[in-house]
């Protein structure tokens, strides 16, 4: 009988796959504004024959209009550490207000078109082929919508095609 040994999905985790719980910056432009948002709720996998990638962001957020409005974005992984000050700041101050990669000190570079922090280890650029209501009555555990969504602030759920990964 051959022994499987348990293993942390933590422990195989890495690079431009690794969606620990940092912060990763999910940007996207409508082709006049380009915005970024701080994110930690995502993932990747294999869908619909595609490799895809998922992401939520809040239905407040304006990279959501962005996202919406072009179809396309990327996910920049950064250290988290060394850019701690500059997450902190993508996340309190809203692009539709300013420019808030300016005000990170962030710089952008493009991918066939699409916006991605430069700054970044590893960038992954996606094409939305899906998005969804992440709602309270889709719950089957409900203790996550009362631990995360006590002011009624869902996230849209978007399925990215996984179309190229940038690594430094």
């Amino acid at each position: 009988m051959r022994v499987f040994q348990p293993v942390d999905p933590e422990e195989i985790e890495s690079g431009a796959y690794s969606f620990g719980g940092g912060k990763m910056l999910i940007t996207s432009s409508d082709g006049k504004k380009i915005n970024t948002t701080a994110a930690s709720f995502g993932g990747i996998g294999h869908m619909w024959g595609k490799r895809v990638v998922f992401i939520c962001v809040r239905e407040n957020r304006y990279t959501r209009e962005l996202l919406d409005s072009s179809g396309e974005f990327s996910i920049s992984f950064m250290d988290n550490k060394e850019y701690h000050g500059a997450m902190k700041y993508l996340e309190m101050v809203s692009g539709k207000d300013e420019d808030k990669l300016k005000g990170a000190r962030l710089n952008i570079c493009y991918h066939e078109g699409i916006p991605f922090i430069e700054e970044s280890s590893n960038v992954l650029i996606c094409k939305v082929i899906y998005k969804n209501i992440i709602d309270k009555d889709g719950f089957v555990d409900d203790s996550i919508p009362k631990e995360f969504y006590k002011d009624g602030n869902y996230h849209i759920i978007y399925v990215g095609e996984l179309m190229k990964v940038l690594i430094r």
